[in-house]
């Protein structure tokens, strides 16, 4: 609720996501791509998204390259959805078992995967695709009516210094995590975990952050540990000039044309990458330098007994990238790869530049911390060094159970690399021989190893590498997948059935509530959607009751407030499209950066417009009539945070959403050096349950079933993160910050606070409103039962005094109805003596213990 960043739609590179809804399947470790068995649509439907071409293939490719490689025709530049019958399909090859090729389709039922050693399975035939949702056309939210509310120009513009205007157009997205980029002077850090780096007008820094901890925050610093630039001054620009689903494209250039350098910033990377163009390269480090020593490459890191060609692996090795290890005098140590070889040799204390003068070096420059273990680590690091990212994209694929239900989605990181063609997506590996230096090195965070699908962790791995997050996870492959479980059970009733008496308390309390709190007064979008979310719960309720004359009561009172800030807009703050960003905002916080929360500079859309959404969603389940006014703004509200397609000129696609963290963004056109944050993620889980519900309601069930997946995603790592047991918080943050719940989440730190206090009770509460269905997805029941006593004695930094000191406010409310889940009966003790939240209900409560919290046996 509280928080805040630039910038671009590259609609000629843009790599687009797809969600693929197909009958169960596995995929492969680093290197399958399932396709659908063609001419038979008995099940499973697919939703897909194909990459435009971005990367030319690099220059010197071997003319035998292509023998290393799966092969699948490439559509032309723009997008391609495939149809059944060009998707790619991985099979072996007859006579080059090292390899696998994609040229012709499998008869029905060979489909397999191209899998390492140790991953040895076959997928089950997969029947049929009928294509669903493509985020490349336009979303069926949207009707081409016209824009729903009156248009003006932000009077924050965005600085064209810093993007190239020409190919980054409006809709643009604000929340990215590497928006500190694009916003204000564009010096502000990025974090590309495990790193820090800023992109200044003529150099690029990089730091590996050291994390230290109090009882009440976590932090990293800021250091640069080292520059990269020219040494002859001739970078005297920089610009964004690509993004995909990912990570961004940065690059240099000066008054001389010919030299040029570029970076490609993704999370999850041990190397950071500098494509470098006629330059005079120099690194600079704020440290002295102690040592320089030039590697030579072992044929055991490398993976010679795997290659099983000796003349071939001779030729590789030869092409391999030179490796300089440099120590540093606060004891760290990084290692140095280049492409062509550079020599470095050291000048002064701190600073090395290339043995050899030269202002025409052309290649790549790679840079790695060797983390606490040096030694071990150098040794895997070497063996994928020269490899990295060109582009990246997400795929979210829903996986159907025999009785044809979803309980699972895999979750796919495909990164396209310098490697595979210069990022070709049809040249799909097998890593069973592929050698590791043409395979990508990517981290995972903690929330992703609990859910890979594969084996593809790195044994041994890295290790002294992490994030806010915690400790990362070394993976090798190009394609990394992991196991999404999807709850099954969200919808607009709660987890169980009320019981008859349980029927007639929360009837009562029902009509009280509807008498003494259903007015709404807030003049802001955000206590405003607190409001009519609260009656819309009431509405739900009444429908679930039965009870059409206070169903019919609450829908008029939903009406009569929408209305005026939807329809006819005569509300004292009403709502505006921006022509210059691409969104909805308030009035008032268009002309004041401060007003609403930031929301005219795009803070916490998500936590706002969510609350507008669930309201609408319950309107069209039950009168599909009286909603239809309501439909257009609502539906541009909702692609205004959760845009599923990338063709709307209006907004950017999934405005918060960030799919390699699992979680939103709710930090907007504000600049951090700590980065993005998010404070609230039980808004967060309330925007995507209200899209989730919203989509159901309007009967668009493809559209439904990505905002599921998003939703859970958004849970997990809300569990994770942010509601973590002891032993989570103990082996993923720093002790003495091990509490059971975090206030606010950002890139680089987290926090035992909130924006608005360090209460406890804001702490934990902050992370579970608006109660709801969905909240449960929150609140697992081991989690709860801890955080109400951790130490099982006094429960010191538990919920149990947090409730204790609120007075019986609506904090304690919600923490006490959080309780039900472990313990009913107190729970329903102390509800009934709290004083509701604004956007709460005594009935609400009492439902949600009811259908939600801890069932009753007997």
């Amino acid at each position: 609720m509280h928080n805040r960043l630039l910038v671009a739609r590259l609609a000629a590179t843009m790599t687009v996501v797809g969600v693929l809804l197909r009958a169960g399947s596995a995929y492969g470790s680093s290197a399958a791509i399932m396709a659908d068995t063609p001419n038979d649509s008995s099940l499973g439907k697919a939703l897909w998204v194909a990459t435009p071409e971005v990367t030319l293939p690099p220059a010197g490719v071997p003319t035998d390259y292509n023998r290393h490689l799966g092969r699948h025709p490439q559509p032309p530049s723009g997008v391609h959805v495939p149809a059944p019958k060009d998707r790619p399909v991985i099979v072996e090859e007859e006579g080059h078992a090292d390899f696998t090729h994609q040229d012709n389709m499998p008869k029905k039922g060979s489909i397999r995967s191209a899998v390492a050693p140790g991953y040895q399975y076959t997928a089950p035939v997969l029947k049929g695709v009928v294509s669903a949702l493509d985020p490349n056309k336009q979303s069926p939210l949207n009707s081409n009516a016209g824009l729903a509310f009156s248009s003006t120009a932000s009077p924050y513009k965005p600085n064209g210094k810093l993007f190239d205007t020409s190919a980054i157009k409006t809709p643009l997205p604000t929340n990215k995590w590497w928006l500190n980029l694009v916003i204000e002077q564009g010096i502000d850090p990025i974090h590309p975990y495990p790193y820090v780096v800023k992109c200044l007008a003529n150099t690029s820094t990089v730091g590996f952050p050291k994390f230290q901890a109090s009882a009440t925050a976590m932090t990293s610093n800021m250091v640069s540990d080292w520059q990269i630039g020219d040494s002859t001054g001739a970078l005297t620009q920089r610009l964004v000039t690509a993004y995909d689903a990912l990570g961004v494209q940065v690059e240099w250039s000066g008054s001389n044309s010919n030299t040029k350098m570029a970076a490609r910033f993704y999370k999850g990377l041990p190397f950071i990458t500098y494509e470098m163009t006629n330059m005079a390269p120099v690194l600079s480090t704020i440290h002295a330098i102690l040592k320089v020593e030039q590697l030579g490459l072992t044929v055991s890191s490398y993976g010679a007994n795997t290659a099983g060609n000796a003349t071939r692996l001779a030729k590789e090795i030869v092409e391999h990238p030179s490796l300089t290890q440099v120590t540093l005098n606060d004891g760290s140590q990084w290692l140095l790869v280049t492409k062509p070889t550079i020599q470095w040799k050291q000048t002064g204390s701190s600073q090395l530049t290339p043995a050899t003068s030269t202002t025409s070096f052309t290649g790549i420059l790679q840079m790695a911390h060797l983390g606490d273990n040096p030694s071990s680590n150098v040794n895997v690091l070497q063996a994928y060094a020269g490899t990295y990212p060109t582009e990246g994209s997400v795929t979210y694929a829903k996986i159907l159970n025999k009785q044809g239900v979803g309980r699972s989605a895999d979750i796919v990181y495909f990164y396209k690399t310098n490697t595979d063609g210069g990022g070709d997506t049809s040249m799909i590996y097998s890593t069973r021989s592929v050698p590791t230096s043409m395979q990508l090195l990517t981290f995972m965070l903690p929330h992703h190893v609990d859910l890979l699908t594969n084996s593809s962790i790195l044994s041994p791995g890295l290790s002294g590498y992490r994030s806010a997050k915690g400790p990362l996870t070394a993976v090798a492959g190009n394609i990394i997948t992991y196991s999404q479980p999807l709850d099954g059970t969200q919808s607009f009733e709660g987890q169980h059935a009320m019981s008859a008496s349980e029927k007639e308390s929360i009837q009562r309390q029902l009509y009280v509530d509807i008498a003494t709190n259903t007015n709404v007064t807030a003049p802001d979008p955000y206590f405003f959607g607190k409001g009519i979310a609260k009656i819309a719960r009431l509405y739900q309720i009444a429908q679930e009751l039965g009870d059409t004359t206070s169903a019919a009561t609450l829908r008029d009172k939903l009406l009569g407030y929408m209305k005026p800030w939807l329809v006819t807009r005569t509300n004292s703050d009403p709502l505006v499209y921006d022509t210059t960003w691409g969104g909805v905002v308030s009035t008032a916080g268009l002309a004041d950066p401060s007003a609403d929360f930031g929301q005219g500079r795009y803070n916490d859309h998500h936590f706002h417009y969510g609350y507008h959404l669930y309201a609408g969603a319950v309107l069209a389940k039950y009168d599909i009539n009286a909603f239809a006014p309501l439909r257009e703004p609502l539906s541009q509200l909702l692609r205004d945070y959760a845009n599923p397609s990338y063709a709307d000129s209006q907004f950017p696609f999934m405005r918060h959403f960030d799919p390699y963290d699992g979680h939103s963004w709710a930090a907007g056109l504000f600049t951090f050096a700590d980065g993005r944050n998010q404070e609230s993620t039980g808004e967060a889980i309330n925007a995507y349950y209200s899209a989730y519900l919203y989509a159901l309601a309007l009967g668009l069930q493809d559209t439904a079933d990505f905002y599921e997946i998003v939703l859970n995603m958004e849970a997990t790592s809300g569990r994770r993160y942010w509601h973590p047991t002891q032993a989570q918080a103990k082996a993923q943050f720093i002790a003495p910050f091990t509490h059971n719940a975090v206030g606010i989440l950002w890139a680089s730190k987290a926090d035992y606070a909130t924006f608005f206090g360090a209460n406890p009770e804001f702490i934990y509460g902050i992370q579970m409103i608006p109660f709801t269905p969905a909240t449960r997805l929150l609140l697992a029941a081991d989690w709860v039962k801890e955080a109400w006593c951790p130490d099982g004695t006094s429960c010191s930094g538990g919920m149990k005094p947090a409730a204790e000191s609120a007075n019986k406010n609506g904090w304690a409310q919600f923490l006490y109805t959080a309780l039900s889940v472990v313990d009913r009966n107190t729970a329903l003790a102390n509800v009934g003596t709290c004083t509701p939240d604004d956007g709460n209900t005594l009935t609400n409560a009492l439902h949600w213990i009811a259908t939600s919290g801890q069932q009753l046996v007997g």
